[in-house]
C-alpha cells in the first residue's frame, strides 16, 4: 500500500450491506416509471379540474412522490416479504441469514499482505464478537499460512460462541480435525475431536461419521482400540 494511500480499499455498498445492496439499487433504478406516470397522471387530472398553472405544477409533482413512495413500499415490504417466504420454502435453512463480502481481505490476501487481512478480521470480530464468519475464514487463512496455533484458537473460539448453530459448531470441528492432521505432532488432537462430536451429537449421522473416522485415524496412527 503506499504511502499517499492511494491504494487503501474502501468498503463498497455490497461489502457493508452484502445482498440487500443488489435489492436497494434495483428499487432506486426502478423509480423512473411510477415518478413519470404519477407526474402526468397528477397533471392530467388538474388540468381536467381546470386548476391554475400553480396548482398543476403542484399536482404533478405530488403525483410523481406519492406514486413513487407507493412503488417503494411496494418493492422493499410486500415484495421482498414475499420473496423470504419463497425462500423459506425453497431453501429454509438459509431464512435469517447472509453471506457477508469479504472483498477487502480477499484483495488483502491477493496481494499477499496476510497479517493486513488478519488485521482486518479483528476489527470485523471486536465489531462483531458474536459473528461467525469473520471467525471462520481468520482460521482457515492461518491454517493456509501454517500459523496453526492461531488457527487453533479461532476455531475454538466459534465453538465457544453462544447461541452457535450445530452446522457451524461440526464445521469448525471437522475444520480443526483436518488442521491437526496437517500439523506434525498433533494429529492425536483429531482423535479427540471426534470423540467429541460424538458426544455431542449422539444418534445422529454426524456421530456416524466420526466414528469411521475415529477407527480410520486410529489405523493411520498405529492407536490401539
Amino acid at each position: 500500500m503506499s504511502g499517499s494511500g492511494r491504494d487503501a480499499y474502501k468498503r463498497s455498498l455490497f461489502d457493508r450491506q452484502g445482498p440487500e445492496a443488489a435489492h436497494f439499487m434495483q428499487t432506486v433504478s426502478s423509480l423512473f416509471i411510477p415518478v413519470v406516470a404519477g407526474a402526468f397522471i397528477g397533471g392530467a387530472l388538474a388540468v381536467k379540474k381546470g386548476f391554475p398553472p400553480a396548482l398543476i405544477v403542484v399536482s404533478t409533482l405530488g403525483g410523481s412522490v406519492v406514486f413513487a413512495l407507493w412503488w417503494w413500499y411496494f418493492v422493499t415490504r410486500l415484495s421482498h416479504g414475499a420473496g423470504k417466504v419463497f425462500g423459506e420454502f425453497i431453501q429454509p435453512s438459509a431464512t435469517g441469514s447472509y453471506e457477508r463480502q469479504y472483498s477487502h481481505e480477499d484483495a488483502l490476501v491477493m496481494r499477499g499482505d496476510v497479517q493486513g487481512a488478519l488485521g482486518s478480521y479483528e476489527k470485523i470480530i471486536a465489531a462483531a464478537p458474536n459473528d461467525v464468519q469473520p471467525r471462520i475464514r481468520a482460521a482457515e487463512l492461518c491454517a493456509k499460512s501454517k500459523m496453526r496455533e492461531r488457527a487453533e484458537g479461532l476455531y475454538r473460539a466459534v465453538q465457544r460462541l453462544p447461541r452457535l448453530s450445530a452446522k457451524d459448531d461440526i464445521y469448525a470441528s471437522n475444520r480443526l480435525v483436518d488442521l491437526y492432521l496437517a500439523w506434525p505432532g498433533h494429529e492425536k488432537k483429531g482423535l479427540r475431536e471426534l470423540r467429541r462430536l460424538i458426544d455431542t451429537y449422539p444418534e445422529t449421522e454426524v456421530a456416524e461419521r466420526a466414528r469411521a473416522g475415529l477407527v480410520n485415524l486410529k489405523s493411520q496412527l498405529g492407536v490401539a482400540e
